[in-house]
């Protein structure tokens, strides 16, 4: 295989587990929902505060954030761009070897 060949495939699995990896947002149907949407405007007061008197401060005891599902996306994307880098890198380094 020529190099622009090999090339162009690692960029083509590139964008393709990319775009394969992502889900996108959206809004979904809501059956329930009213059409057209209700006119009757509800006004209510605002709540009254409370003092709320504690014996003692507590100090927060998480340190750090939710593990959400970005951080999965992150690591997958790191993860296969790595595997595609050291498999372009095995495959130039075999076809050198054949060459010589």
């Amino acid at each position: 295989m020529s190099l622009r060949r090999i090339l162009a495939l690692t960029a083509v699995t590139i964008a393709a587990s990319l775009a394969l990896i992502g889900a996108p947002a959206g809004a979904l149907d809501n059956p329930d929902y009213t059409s057209p949407p209700p006119t009757t405007v509800v006004a209510t007061p605002p709540p009254a505060k409370k003092q709320v008197t504690t014996a003692v401060r507590v100090a927060p005891v998480r340190t750090r954030l939710a593990i959400t599902g970005s951080d999965v996306t992150l690591a997958v994307i790191g993860g296969s761009v790595l595997a595609l880098g050291v498999g372009t890198l095995a495959v130039r380094r075999r076809a050198m070897s054949a060459a010589s």
